[in-house]
């Protein structure tokens, strides 16, 4: 009996120590946690896309704690700036930033482009991609997988009927994992005023690219010429055999595109809602769109 109680005394002094030693090291070693990374979190949208160049928004919120800019969540906008500014005690400016958008510039379409096979690989763009196995022949276009959209978290990117993706203005939130997603990079983001595009990526010679796809840019230089005839000469401008509109500045105009011959020089293309979001931006602002 005596040697039991003594074992038992003996095993509760030793977790009495064991514990003392837990509380030390836990005072020693602890790392003292500002307590704005938890507000910060709270404001942030949850999302996780990583748009912020952060893969949680738990990690952009300890960036921002500690002095990181507090403009990179796109997807919490404008709203979401004004809360962390808050929480930081700094001004920002209440200026409505006008939203960029996803724009997939590629219009070959099994309407118009030409498949001589049928992919039977694995449903991923990027897989397709690094076997060579891309049933559409234009080595520039769209491969028409889908990873783009399953990709986006906020349902605003699908594929219509001919295997193009298009986007929905109203959703998008410029979060770029549709951009990151695409092997050929074929989606960019822009901002939603800008509707005069060439819809094209193709670097083949115009007789081989008009012969693949039905709405390629054939390199033509006419939406080019009629930029220099208005004394636009910047807005269109040739890079290698591709037509290729200026993001900035952005001057392009609708009329440049009338006589291309494969409307691959076109407006608002792959994309719904547009004016819903413009129209949102312009009440917002009580003018026109701005920066």
């Amino acid at each position: 009996m005596t040697m039991v109680l003594s074992s038992v005394i003996f095993l509760g002094g030793l977790g009495v120590l064991f514990s003392l030693m837990l509380v030390a090291a836990q005072r020693k070693f602890a790392v003292d946690t500002d307590p704005r990374v938890a507000q910060i979190e709270e404001a942030l949208p949850g999302t996780n896309c990583g748009a912020c160049g952060y893969p949680s928004c738990a990690l952009y919120a300890e960036a921002v704690a500690g002095g990181d800019d507090l403009e990179k969540c796109v997807v919490g906008g404008q709203d979401t700036l004004r809360a962390l500014a808050s929480i930081m005690g700094v001004e920002v400016s209440d200026a409505q930033r006008e939203p960029k958008v996803a724009v997939v510039f590629c219009q070959g379409g099994s309407d118009v482009s030409w498949f001589p096979g049928v992919y039977r690989g694995i449903e991923d763009c990027a897989a397709a991609e690094a076997g060579q196995d891309v049933a559409k022949r234009c080595q520039y276009g769209c491969i028409g997988l889908a990873s783009c959209v399953r990709a986006c978290k906020f349902d605003a990117i699908h594929m219509a009927p001919n295997g193009i993706p298009y986007v929905d203005a109203s959703k998008c939130t410029a979060c770029g994992a549709c951009v990151r997603a695409c092997p050929r990079d074929l989606i960019e983001l822009h901002p939603v005023s800008h509707e005069h595009f060439v819809y094209c990526k193709s670097q083949d010679p115009g007789p081989i690219a008009k012969k693949v796809c039905e709405v390629a840019c054939t390199a033509c230089k006419i939406c080019v010429k009629a930029a220099q005839k208005d004394d636009n000469p910047s807005a269109v401008t040739m890079q290698g055999n591709l037509a290729v509109v200026t993001p900035e500045p952005y001057t392009a105009k609708g009329e440049y595109g009338d006589r291309c011959p494969t409307d691959a020089y076109a407006t608002d293309r792959n994309m719904v809602n547009r004016d819903r979001v413009l129209s949102t931006i312009r009440e917002l602002q009580g003018t026109g769109v701005g920066s």
